[in-house]
């Protein structure tokens, strides 16, 4: 008989967990054992005493203020993790590219849980962390792939109106910001130096934190990032991309 795979569900909503438990030993009892705490404290100590094959876990701290999957992947290096979590990608981004999450699905969405169950199946028994799936992550991008951006370049993507206005080369340009008011001067016509400041729209530094390319040893993801910027929507893309569309107008009361 094949043994089952341990599943570690860290939250600390204890109705969530309630719900988890009974969710999977209704769906895959012969498949997965569930174990689970209701803080980062306690499920770090679970890490620590007993073996576990996936970690579930919602957007958690440590006293010290560290990341709760970040120190599970620093002690578990290649345990599979999916993040659960009711924070939006944009607000845990960086957590999640830190620790190297394997799966990332949001809590409320129809079929979460039903999500999660299948997700750790394919994952507990694997012996090395998959990369996050860009294509289940990241929707709506500016093109359907970087040679079509290439290709059509600068082109006009009909579906979402996006126009591709410029290319950052991370090795040879200088900052991203400046990449930016650049493409946008020549795009528009309007001086960077009477525009509005990109930094009144976003923290800069944390764009670039989150969009430079990682350290070799480490994976690359592909993260497309939009904010809104005086009349239009941006689109900074790990790709170096950058797109532009007319902000919706709105209904004057």
């Amino acid at each position: 008989m094949v043994p089952r795979a341990t599943v570690l569900h860290v939250d600390d909503d204890p109705d969530l967990l309630e719900l988890s438990a009974f969710s999977f030993d209704q769906a895959a009892s012969d498949e997965l054992e569930m174990v689970t705490a209701s803080d980062a404290v306690a499920g770090l100590d679970t890490l620590e005493s007993q073996s576990v094959d996936c970690l579930v876990s919602d957007s958690l701290r440590l006293p010290d203020d560290t990341p709760f999957i970040v120190a599970a992947r620093q002690r578990e290096p290649s345990i599979p993790i999916v993040f659960y979590t009711a924070k939006g990608w944009d607000t845990v981004a960086l957590d999640a590219l830190e620790a190297r999450v394997s799966e990332y699905i949001r809590k409320g969405d129809e079929g979460d849980i039903a999500a999660v169950i299948e997700r750790v199946r394919e994952l507990a028994k694997q012996n090395q962390t998959p990369t996050i799936d860009e294509e289940m992550l990241f929707d709506g991008r500016p093109c359907d792939a970087v040679e079509e951006a290439v290709d059509t370049f600068p082109a006009e993507s009909v579906n979402d109106a996006w126009t591709v206005i410029g290319v950052h080369d991370w090795e040879v340009d200088d900052e991203l910001a400046t990449t930016i008011a650049q493409v946008m001067e020549a795009y528009t016509g309007i001086d960077a130096l009477e525009a509005e400041p990109l930094f009144s729209s976003l923290d800069m530094d944390a764009l670039d934190s989150l969009l430079e390319p990682r350290a070799s040893e480490t994976p690359r993801y592909d993260i497309q990032v939009r904010f809104p910027y005086e009349e239009w929507e941006l689109s900074v893309s790990s790709d170096g991309f950058i797109s532009v569309r007319p902000l919706p107008e709105t209904d004057a009361e």
